[in-house]
Parts: C-alpha cells; sequence; structure tokens
C-alpha cells in the first residue's frame, strides 16, 4: 500500500453535490481518498489537496 498527497484542480461548480461528487470522481482514479479539502477557489477552479492510498496492482 501506498500512500501519496495529491493537489488537483478542478472547474467550480455552484451545486455543491455536483462539486464534491467530481472531486470524489477525480481523486478516486489515484486511489482510496482518506482526507480532502479545497484549498483555494482560483477563478472559475478549485484547487483541491488530498492524501489518497492505494494497493501497488491496483492501477
Amino acid at each position: 500500500m501506498t500512500t501519496q498527497f495529491l493537489s488537483v484542480l478542478l472547474p467550480w461548480q455552484s451545486d455543491l453535490q455536483q462539486l464534491i461528487a467530481a472531486i470524489e470522481t477525480t481523486l478516486s482514479q489515484h486511489g482510496q481518498p482518506l482526507r480532502w479539502a479545497i484549498a483555494a477557489r482560483e477563478g472559475a477552479m478549485v484547487r483541491v489537496e488530498a492524501v489518497v492510498t492505494s494497493c501497488l496492482g491496483d492501477r
């Protein structure tokens, strides 16, 4: 199992549920999200920082 820190930019969405779904979908492509937070809003984008884990053969 590996743990990694990610910082990703995603499009801002005014609907909170859609934004959360987009964040979780993006993070799950890298592994199992442990924690995530919206770190900043940069114009029409949001910066999400997260810690994810993945097993070595999962990709």
